[in-house]
């Protein structure tokens, strides 16, 4: 039986060729965000992006971005911006697509938990994007956030 000498060249630089194809899919991954919705508020209790003042989130355009919306209210609450109406979603969860004028989102009813696996798209010209999210059931002025799309090209997170 031949004996796999992990310090040879040969072994060093086909583990290098492996994380260098794997690197690509794991640079796709984007900003996670998790949301609680409770006393007609949202309450972001984690997220691993920054740079938003209140409550609010930063999502990378051209990358998946995971955003967990838990229900903790004993009501339903929306969670609708603008922003998704030209995005990829994946939703996983009980929920409901709601739309409010031109935001379109989803209904969270009290105890659920539903995730979104968001990709903003990225264009040739984009240099990021500002809106608002917020529950049309409890009034955009009552209950609202803000989400940032930063062009995540430049290698900062930021525009």
């Amino acid at each position: 039986m031949k004996r796999l000498n992990l310090q040879s060249p040969k072994f060093l630089i086909m583990g290098t060729l492996v994380l260098a194809m794997a690197y690509p899919v794991m640079a796709a991954k984007g900003p996670t965000t998790e949301i609680v919705m409770k006393g007609n508020g949202y309450q972001i209790t984690s997220s691993s992006s920054a740079g938003t003042l209140g409550p609010g989130f930063t999502m990378d355009a051209g990358m998946t971005n995971t955003i967990t919306l838990k229900n903790e209210d004993t009501t339903p609450h929306e969670f609708v911006s603008k922003s998704f109406k030209h995005m990829d979603v994946v939703v996983s969860g009980e929920t409901e697509a709601v739309k409010d004028g031109a935001a379109s989102g989803w209904k969270i009813m009290p105890g659920k938990t539903v995730v979104l696996k968001v990709t903003p798209k990225v264009g040739e010209n984009f240099g990021g994007s500002w809106d608002v999210f917020y529950c049309p059931i409890h009034g955009k002025g009552n209950m609202r956030g803000e989400v940032i799309v930063a062009d995540s090209r430049t290698g900062t997170g930021a525009f």
